[in-house]
């Protein structure tokens, strides 16, 4: 049976890639044919420039979770390398599309292209998929604000710590998990236990205070969350960390993994100038959540 193809990177599988895989699984029901999705497991776009870390919005395994959950019959990563970049666009339709993946149909976004230099736009593959006897079917953006939805403007809002407005766009709530690591203590001495969480390099962390929740195990706590370098007392010579002080929690959870959701920005990480202005901002921090968490 041939499959009804969406493909592309889908980073954060914010709204409109929605749009696109949810338009995929439809056409697929009504033609008689398999829904797949094949998602670029790491975007051609940061093979180019080298980017690697503090990139991705979605880890490969965090994205095809979110895939799966919108019912596809397959999703499948495909890897971007130097043998693909250098591929032209007939080559692409013709050894990718067609038969390395079995297309009956295709579906894409209006700002998808193939090939090398992204040299096959829409009307390329229109005129493809005729010329080959498939069904070819875009879908629009999603919008907000007048603004199209983009892994570009989330990233943006995620770098900024803008995790309300992210989360809109998303059309989820951003998490991000990893073990629970040994840190200095410092919050323990401060009388304010954190735990610090391991994530992957390539995963975006916005910096700043958060409310949060945390989920151990089955279990889900409120939690403050940090993400920042510590500049009052400089544990951490620059390097950024994730730390979550669960709210009511006193359990020991060294090596465990947990995630970490990103509700509402309180505020952005600063320097204070003694280590009890520090923890006075911190009971803040702490009754902001609680405040949050009571609506």
């Amino acid at each position: 049976m041939s499959n009804f193809l969406a493909i592309g990177t889908y980073d954060g599988v914010h709204l409109g890639h929605r749009k696109i895989i949810r338009a995929a699984v439809r056409e697929a029901l009504r033609r008689g044919m398999k829904s797949k999705v094949v998602y670029f497991s790491f975007p051609p776009k940061f093979f180019f420039s080298g980017e690697k870390e503090n990139c991705l919005i979605t880890l490969p395994g965090e994205r095809e979770e979110l895939i799966k959950a919108l019912s596809p019959d397959s999703v499948e990563p495909l890897a971007f390398n130097k043998s693909m970049a250098s591929m032209s666009a007939v080559d692409f339709f013709s050894k990718v599309v067609l038969k390395g993946y079995k297309a009956g149909g295709l579906c894409v976004g209006p700002d998808f292209a193939v090939g090398k230099g992204r040299e096959g736009h829409l009307d390329f593959l229109r005129a493809a998929s005729l010329g080959a006897g498939i069904a070819f079917k875009t879908v629009a953006f999603a919008r907000r604000g007048g603004h199209k939805i983009s892994s570009s403007l989330i990233r943006a809002h995620l770098r900024a710590g803008a995790v309300e407005e992210a989360n809109r766009c998303l059309g989820w709530e951003y998490s991000a998990s990893g073990p629970v690591v040994r840190g200095a203590g410092l919050g323990r001495k401060l009388g304010f236990p954190t735990a610090n969480i391991g994530v992957e390099a390539a995963k975006i962390l916005p910096p700043g205070i958060f409310a949060a929740r945390v989920k151990v195990g089955r279990e889900t706590f409120n939690a403050v969350l940090s993400v920042g370098r510590r500049p009052t007392v400089n544990t951490l010579g620059g390097k950024i960390i994730l730390e979550a002080h669960i709210l009511d929690f006193s359990k020991m959870i060294y090596g465990r993994r947990v995630q970490v959701t990103f509700l509402k920005h309180l505020r952005p990480e600063r320097k204070f100038h003694s280590v009890d202005s520090l923890v006075a901002h911190i009971r803040r921090d702490i009754a902001a959540a609680r405040s949050f968490f009571k609506f």
